[in-house]
């Protein structure tokens, strides 16, 4: 029997699955009452009613003693952007266990930066990744890269009907088949920041509806992403 039928084994016989769902609802009620004693709110102004729970890995990991263990994560996810457009996570819960099937530890992680859209955590996600060349007047992602910069500096200062011009230009530039060469990192980074702008700016109509359908951007979203499956 392969690693792989045996993970599945264990992870039937011990309800991984269906255990780690249950302790990641847990771990929220928990979370949200002792952070409610000491005055924060864990939830952001969030409802917890929004929240979706769904199972996303089990791995065999080995620790720094080791000794194997089974990592089961649950993806947390918001109504506010979930559905075929927009699936990003707003956190994790993941459980430790023993292959004796025994409860370790757990962990829970919450950033709601994508469902407030803190134009900063796009900026330093895709500054990460962006390679200095693509800086160079010379080089054909400059294009690219100005696109995606005049479109971040256009929804710092609220100027959200140009902000989509840009991100239209952009998803039409990925689009372009002679436009292969941007690093798969660094595009995959920009694609989700020009989704949840893009998101953002209608769920809150910021931009006249007619004028935002006109440009078309969930048909483009929706081509890419289909072009990377």
């Amino acid at each position: 029997m392969n690693l792989q039928n045996q993970l599945i084994q264990l992870a039937e016989k011990f309800n991984l699955k269906e255990q780690a769902l249950k302790y990641a609802t847990q771990a929220i009620d928990s979370c949200i009452e002792e952070d409610k004693g000491i005055g924060i709110d864990s939830l952001e102004g969030n409802k917890k009613s929004d929240l979706i729970f769904e199972f996303g890995s089990i791995q065999l990991v080995v620790d720094k003693t080791e000794q194997p263990i089974l990592k089961t994560v649950v993806k947390i996810y918001s109504k506010k952007f979930y559905g075929p457009d927009c699936d990003v996570t707003i956190g994790h819960y993941t459980e430790l266990t023993s292959l004796n099937g025994e409860h370790l530890d757990e962990f829970l992680t919450l950033d709601w930066s994508p469902i407030n859209f803190n134009i900063d955590f796009y900026i330093e996600r895709i500054s990460n990744v962006t390679p200095v060349s693509y800086y160079r007047r010379n080089k054909s992602e400059y294009t690219f890269a100005s696109y995606v910069n005049n479109s971040i500096v256009l929804i710092q200062g609220r100027q959200f009907d140009g902000a989509v011009v840009f991100i239209k230009r952009s998803l039409e530039y990925i689009l372009n088949p002679i436009h292969k060469e941007l690093l798969q990192e660094y595009r995959e980074e920009c694609i989700k920041y020009f989704t949840y702008a893009y998101y953002f700016i209608k769920r809150n109509e910021l931009v006249n509806f007619e004028r935002l359908a006109k440009y078309g951007i969930e048909a483009k979203l929706k081509d890419i992403r289909k072009k990377t499956k």
